[in-house]
């Protein structure tokens, strides 16, 4: 009878031993990769959404090698700057996000609906943000003294609340804790002085609450915070209508002869999941993207509208709406800059806003909930040293 024990054993060693070799091999290639990647990229990972403040180069000193801050500064710099950085973040966001259900993320939340908000959103629903009576009283004494001149003048001054998603969702998400006891909000405070002082105003965010399961598509998507589209579109159509009865006028409408519904998200619609950077969607949803007309009626008015306030107003821009409703339509982008079209963008302390609103027929303040705190961003003081010097 033949032994075949010591050949077994032979055999199962050189297995082990290759199994061994090909691990350590294969962990080499793992671990080198990165390096490879870095030096001569192979591979286009994509961008990462957010903000992400890399560490820069440093240049070799033999005084900074010395001291320890080259060594230092290269460390951050390799770290902020390895190879597949951006895929290996995904990674570890999906991870984080599929195992506890929570995004990994500062100042990102998410309701028991799935849908994303940035903190401050939640801070303003709850008043947690509020800036106090005196202060909006104030504000708002001088936007009403600044609106009595502009129609002197012939000209409107309109206050435009936009919605707020948290506000939208607040009875239906759990956004508000159990036995939550409602406290005072800038936006509530705002509303109740505007009208008190005679103020124009559209409040737009009580209007979309009262809209919430009542339209076709979404005003709001889960994954962005601003309004899509849609309820961009159903706004500016709002603050058209009152611009006509506040100056007596007939304006073009935006109108759609279809809608084209998509699984992929555009423009803002999905703003805070993409800082998230995830390798799947957070949920999935249908998109709604109105195919815009205008009318070409020449009995129609344009005025000539400058708007002032946050992000919420491009929409109006990006879909068209202030190129075929208005006439020469300028967008102060929280009065720091000047957008106009065909024109080079200016700042504001460069730009001779004055001159501009003389040239104009209505000047809008649209601001979100979030933003009222500093409600103008310096405009409404500005303006109201320009218009009352001696005051």
């Amino acid at each position: 009878m033949i032994d075949t024990s010591d050949a077994f054993i032979t055999l199962d060693f050189a297995m082990g031993h290759k199994i061994k070799k090909g691990l350590f091999s294969f962990l080499f290639i793992v671990l080198l990769l990165p390096f490879i990647q870095y030096c001569l990229p192979f591979i286009d990972s994509g961008k990462l959404y957010g903000y992400f403040n890399n560490a820069p180069d440093i240049n070799f000193s033999f005084d900074k090698w010395f001291d320890g801050s080259y060594q230092n500064a290269k460390t951050n710099y390799l770290n902020d700057h390895v190879g597949f950085r951006p895929d290996l973040l995904r990674i570890n966001g999906q991870i984080h996000f599929s195992l506890f259900n929570k995004p990994d993320c500062g100042g990102i939340v998410m309701d028991k609906d799935n849908s994303l908000y940035y903190d401050n959103y939640i801070d303003a629903l709850v008043g947690k943000d509020f800036a106090g009576y005196p202060k909006a009283r104030e504000k708002l004494s001088k936007l009403k003294a600044l609106q009595d001149t502009f129609a002197r003048r012939g000209k409107s001054l309109i206050m435009v609340y936009s919605p707020s998603k948290a506000f939208y969702n607040a009875g239906s998400a759990g956004l508000l804790a159990e036995g939550f006891t409602p406290r005072a909000t800038n936006l509530a405070t705002y509303l109740h002085i505007g009208d008190s002082l005679g103020l124009n105003q559209v409040d737009l965010n009580t209007w979309f609450v009262s809209l919430k399961g009542k339209t076709k598509d979404s005003v709001f998507t889960k994954q962005g915070i601003h309004w899509t589209e849609y309820g961009a579109i159903l706004a500016a159509d709002s603050v058209i209508r009152y611009m006509e009865r506040l100056r007596k006028i007939r304006m073009a409408h935006p109108t759609w002869q279809r809608i084209e519904h998509t699984n992929k998200p555009r423009s803002t619609d999905n703003d805070v999941a993409a800082v998230l950077n995830l390798i799947f969607p957070v949920d999935n949803e249908t998109f709604s993207y109105p195919q815009l007309i205008f009318a070409r009626d020449t009995t129609l008015t344009r005025p000539r509208t400058i708007f002032i306030g946050d992000s919420f107003v491009w929409t109006f821009i990006t879909t068209g709406i202030n190129h075929n409703v208005y006439s020469k339509s300028e967008f102060w982008d929280y009065f720091g800059q000047s957008f106009r079209e065909d024109q080079p963008v200016v700042k504001m302390p460069e730009y001779n806003w004055a001159a501009a609103i003389d040239s104009a027929d209505c000047v809008v303040l649209m601001y979100n909930s979030i933003n009222l705190p500093k409600l103008g961003d310096g405009f409404i003081e500005q303006a109201y040293q320009h218009y009352y010097p001696a005051r």
